[in-house]
């Protein structure tokens, strides 16, 4: 399929070390169609670690670039390293990203790389999406993540998306937008759309979100 060039995204995916950047690149193409299957870091067998050095260590040394296509429009995905020591593969992505994907983990909150990816992305002036990942962890603490990026970032911090049920049992979002609940099958893919959720009383439901 050709795309117009209005048509290309150019996102690249940043975190510190151990975030789920690689998770997440790897579900962006399976739900995308672009693999048949999930692979996993552990495992060996993710699309954007596929360097000997990189199945050694155990997580990203180097940007790679993978690529879906997603409605009308084709999205070029650069996972990059978290790793300070490899800064400059992260450098050389951001100079030819129009979206920045800042992922943290819902386990340990704003972690210090985040800090200073930060940094690069005002430099660049790159618009960025914040993603808080591993929702579905037995310490998840989505809340608290959040309140660490607006208080580390700034106001900017918007939230439009959160989890209804994080956890071990996390199945469904909130999409405070579109006022929508999201239901996710086991094992992925299109999600089921319900009701939003209104609170029975003034005040109960807490109204926020991953940005």
């Amino acid at each position: 399929m050709s795309f117009d060039s209005k048509q290309i995204r150019n996102v690249v995916l940043l975190g510190h070390s151990g975030v789920g950047k690689t998770t997440l690149a790897e579900a962006m193409l399976f739900e995308g169609g672009e693999i048949s299957r999930r692979g996993s870091v552990e495992e060996g067998n993710t699309v954007s670690d596929y360097t000997d050095l990189e199945h050694e260590r155990g997580g990203s040394l180097f940007a790679s670039l993978e690529h879906v296509s997603w409605k009308d429009s084709k999205i070029n995905l650069i996972d990059t390293p978290g790793l300070d020591d490899f800064i400059g593969e992260v450098v050389s992505a951001l100079r030819v990203a129009t979206t920045a994907v800042l992922v943290h983990n819902a386990r340990s909150g704003v972690e210090v790389g985040a800090e200073l990816l930060w940094e690069y992305i005002e430099t660049f002036d790159t618009p960025a999406i914040f993603v808080i990942n591993q929702i579905d962890h037995e310490k998840a603490d989505f809340d608290a993540t959040l309140e660490q990026a607006i208080a580390r970032f700034g106001n900017k911090v918007m939230p439009f998306q959160y989890p209804l049920n994080p956890g071990l049992g996390f199945n469904s979002i909130i999409d405070a937008l579109r006022m929508v609940m999201y239901y996710f099958p086991n094992g992925g893919g299109k999600p089921e759309k319900h009701p939003f959720p209104m609170p029975k009383k003034r005040g109960q439901m807490k109204c926020t979100a991953s940005s």
